[in-house]
């Protein structure tokens, strides 16, 4: 099989690129804003334990964080290969092999993706349509809180795209198409 032009091969590498810098850059912020969260749920204890004032909002708002960062987090998982993963016999294989097996369960990540996507944008759509609130004593709008389901489906998406590129890339050549990103080094936060 013939391979792309040296034009469209630099394409690939500079969209491949593009994407992995988006998500290194967002994950860093998540991580780095984990710490708001860390501090509203400090906040909390404080006012339920010792100030004997629990807030009516703050369980609430712990739990949409947590879902956004999970969800904004996915994309910088995947660039650096963290899922939880069984790679007894993964480990064991050359890159290559390595690189044909991640093309053969590449559908299946991106077709859930594109499900996740599709349907966390109409759920955000029809929030902001309708008005949507919680149905708590605190009743925030929901379309914000929403709103974080599909961009980071949307990120997760384009990871497992470009992850899919590198993988055709060494799976026709036997080369890397990039340097692997590199992992949590000291310049980045390690929450």
């Amino acid at each position: 099989m013939r391979l792309p032009k040296d034009n469209a091969m630099r394409a690939y590498r500079l969209a491949v690129q593009a994407i992995e810098a988006l998500n290194g850059a967002i994950g860093r912020v998540t991580a780095v804003s984990l710490l708001g969260l860390i501090g509203l749920v400090v906040w909390e204890v404080f006012q339920r334990y010792v100030l004997q004032a629990p807030t009516t909002w703050s369980n609430e708002l712990v739990g949409y964080v947590f879902a956004g960062y999970i969800l904004l987090g996915g994309g910088y998982t995947l660039l650096h290969r963290d899922h939880v993963a069984m790679d007894i016999v993964y480990a064991r294989l050359s890159p290559r092999s390595q690189a044909v097996l991640d093309i053969l369960t590449a559908g299946f990540v991106i077709i859930y993706c594109v499900v996740l996507l599709r349907e966390t944008a109409v759920m955000t759509y029809e929030a902001w349509e309708t008005g949507q609130r919680a149905n708590s004593d605190w009743s925030p709008p929901l379309f914000p809180v929403y709103l974080v389901l599909p961009v980071g489906a949307a990120l997760i998406l384009l990871q497992a795209v470009a992850k899919l590129v590198r993988d055709l890339h060494m799976a026709f050549t036997g080369q890397a198409l990039l340097p692997e990103p590199k992992s949590m080094t000291a310049e980045e936060p390690a929450l």
